[in-house]
């Protein structure tokens, strides 16, 4: 053999050797950090990884882990450049039947983006919240009373995500579930995408949360120190939450303190049990049945001195209740 021929196969068999380092290269580059090479649905079958991706800011190749029938866990991950490690928890949970209206805490309110439909549910700015399945559905996989029903809770353990991205992943989750029991909504009806909370504003003393003729009692801080802020919309569920600034009060803090009130018109019938449960007052507008929830603070700020203590009484709640229902009532034609 001559020098010349051995020299041309040694040099097409070290073409040949780099042209596989390169495809083992950049197959290790798409399997690692994009999911070209991955599963296509995750939490087992609840979503799919391409809805996952573009939920979460950045890139990356798309996994998950299930910890138990009821809980997920999908993550991003990814060594290039532009890769974005990010990390959400699906768990579907079982919430009492006043839920979102607990007692202590609401979970839909003028500071929550909401869904509405058939699938309702809130999601705050960090994209964390939760879908309502229906109430037929009951708690599924969890232990839960014979009243309770589920949500499917989603929470932002690591990375940025897309809002309105993670509660169409939530939605389509919870309809995929739902499904699975055989307790979708009826009609397919799951809503439109996700209502944003508007930014706080001052209120209108005469027309509070936009409501004409909704004014606080004579004498009730109002004007500058009344701030606002709403979301959802008044044919579906649609809230209002109100909070006063400190120096109002002449209180030597000057500190903003949460909503002393929040309101609610609840006209989506997956939310009309919880309303119900909580025993709001009630009435037929427009053709469909309407509730007016409250849930206002006893005070408004904590009375440790006499100061405070009189603080507390410049917004009493029944008065309050009794002047937002009002002006609801109106607004919406009701009977």
């Amino acid at each position: 053999m001559s020098t010349e021929t051995s020299g041309k196969r040694r040099r097409a068999w070290l073409v040949t050797a780099g042209v596989c380092v390169l495809a083992v290269a950049a197959g290790l580059t798409v399997a690692t950090n994009t999911n070209a090479l991955g599963p296509g649905e995750l939490c087992g079958g609840w979503l799919s990884s391409e809805d996952a991706g573009n939920s979460l800011d950045g890139f990356g190749r798309m996994t998950d882990s299930t910890d138990t029938f009821d809980d997920c866990t999908v993550e991003q991950s990814g060594w290039l450049p532009g890769t974005t490690d990010a990390k959400v928890r699906l768990s579907a949970r079982a919430v009492t039947a006043e839920h979102p209206f607990g007692r202590s805490e609401w979970e839909a309110s003028g500071t929550r983006s909401i869904l509405s439909g058939g699938l309702p549910g809130a999601f705050d700015t960090h994209g964390n919240g939760w879908v309502s399945l229906p109430p037929g559905c009951g708690p599924l996989g969890t232990s839960g009373a014979e009243d309770d029903h589920t949500v499917l809770r989603v929470v932002v353990e690591q990375g940025d995500a897309d809002p309105a991205g993670l509660a169409r992943l939530a939605q389509a989750a919870a309809r995929k579930l739902a499904a699975d029991h055989g307790c979708a909504p009826e009609g397919g009806n799951t809503g439109r995408g996700l209502v944003e909370a508007s930014a706080p504003a001052k209120s209108d003393p005469a027309k509070v949360c936009g409501l004409a003729g909704f004014a606080l009692a004579p004498g009730a801080p109002a004007d500058e120190p009344l701030t606002e802020q709403t979301s959802g919309s008044r044919d579906d569920a649609w809230f209002c939450d109100l909070s006063l600034a400190q120096p109002a009060t002449g209180l030597p803090r000057d500190d903003r303190r949460e909503p002393f009130a929040r309101l609610a018109v609840v006209r989506n019938p997956e939310l009309l049990t919880a309303a119900k449960e909580r025993r709001f007052d009630h009435a037929v507008c427009g053709g469909k049945e309407t509730y007016f929830a409250t849930d206002i603070a006893s005070y408004v700020y904590s009375p440790d001195t006499p100061g405070e203590e009189a603080a507390a009484t410049l917004v009493n709640a029944s008065d309050l209740t009794a002047r937002f229902t009002a002006a609801a009532r109106v607004a919406l034609d009701c009977g």
